[in-house]
């Protein structure tokens, strides 16, 4: 296991690379979630009542809806232009109409019917039906009406009204992430493949280990397992992030992620392995690193949704490796299994096979 321990020992000197890697997606990772959080309805209230109770239910309100001021006379266009959810109109003698056991409805209007409009129309129903409750009680005396209302709000339950959309942004954010996860991956697991062997090369390392008992299978098992130990690291530490640090949305299983991870990491070091097999020196190897990485992220819809390229473009990605990494996540992201992916990891693991076989036909040659 010379090789393999010469190489974790190469790993910790190749910093720049290391860190870009790991830096690279974790930048992106931030940038990602930080536009992802819960957006809390946003609710406009005219109160031309102007009682204590309304005031109460207006500061209730605020602990569930971000609350707007709104008027008579802007409120069409508040609600047109989307600046508000819903608008609620609090009438004069809605007050005194509920102490007295006489409910007023509250009047409510939004432009179109959502899970945030009707998310707010149910707290609010549910807060007026306790009101009434406590009308009744207290059997029209005010004191005690307020007595009760102040004893619920100290014992009432805060629940948040959010967007519907909400775990729709944090599925799209798990996304943008894992693309910026593989394009690391990409980075680190072409660079160090081509670099290190190359070096070996140059330095004739790679000459004097077939004077001893190594044989080729063993140099090249080993280069990949240290890179595979390598892409393992890389994972469960961006995972561990996402999932830790931003409760990313995995689908049904964090471990599905990893496996399409894993695999699309070993098409990453057949690349690497590949490379280094055409290139004559580090120079060579760094420059088409990059030359093909950025590309191959690009295409394969790692910086953007595949769809909103052309479809000449969308038909070039089905021949990159990171356009079926990232079709196999979508899947999994959005709820599926790995039996729905075996299609995605059957062309991965083409890939691999490909590029693995290619490198080492190269390499066979050289040895001869």
């Amino acid at each position: 296991m010379a090789v393999f321990l010469n190489n974790l020992k190469r790993f910790m000197k190749s910093k720049l690379t290391l860190g870009l890697s790991l830096m690279i997606p974790i930048v992106f990772i931030v940038v990602a979630f930080s536009g992802s959080g819960t957006q809390r309805a946003t609710v406009g209230i005219i109160d031309h009542d102007g009682t204590r109770l309304t005031k109460q239910m207006i500061q209730t309100i605020k602990g569930q809806a971000d609350v707007a001021r709104v008027t008579d006379k802007n409120q069409r266009d508040q609600l047109i232009n989307g600046h508000v959810d819903m608008v609620l109109i609090v009438d004069k003698g809605f007050t005194s109409s509920i102490i007295d056991g006489r409910p007023m409805e509250l009047k409510g209007y939004h432009v179109t019917e959502s899970n945030v409009s009707a998310g707010l129309g149910a707290f609010i129903g549910g807060y007026l039906q306790d009101m009434e409750l406590m009308a009744k009680q207290a059997q029209g005396r005010q004191q005690s009406f307020y007595q009760a209302l102040d004893q619920y709000n100290q014992n009432h339950l805060r629940l948040n009204v959010q967007s519907a959309d909400g775990q729709a942004r944090q599925k799209e954010s798990t996304l943008n992430s894992l693309g910026f996860v593989i394009y690391g991956c990409l980075i680190m697991l072409i660079a160090l493949p081509s670099k290190l062997i190359v070096e070996d090369k140059e330095k004739k390392i790679f000459d004097r280990f077939f004077t001893t008992p190594l044989s080729l299978k063993s140099y090249n098992a080993q280069h990949i397992l240290s890179y595979v130990l390598l892409a393992n690291v890389t994972i469960f530490t961006m995972l561990a992030i996402l999932a830790g640090g931003f409760h990313a949305s995995f689908g049904p299983s964090i471990f599905n992620v990893y496996v399409v991870l894993l695999v699309f990491s070993i098409v990453a070091i057949s690349i690497g392995v590949a490379l280094s097999a055409v290139v004559k020196n580090t120079r060579q190897s760094n420059a088409l690193t990059w030359l093909i990485t950025t590309p191959l992220a690009m295409l394969g819809g790692c910086f953007w949704p595949l769809e909103i390229m052309p479809s000449f473009m969308q038909k070039l990605a089905n021949f990159t490796p990171t356009a079926w990494g990232v079709k196999a996540l979508t899947k999994l992201v959005y709820g599926n299994g790995l039996s729905d992916v075996i299609i995605e990891l059957s062309v991965l693991s083409a890939f691999a096979v490909i590029f693995f076989l290619l490198a080492s036909w190269r390499r066979t040659d050289i040895a001869h």
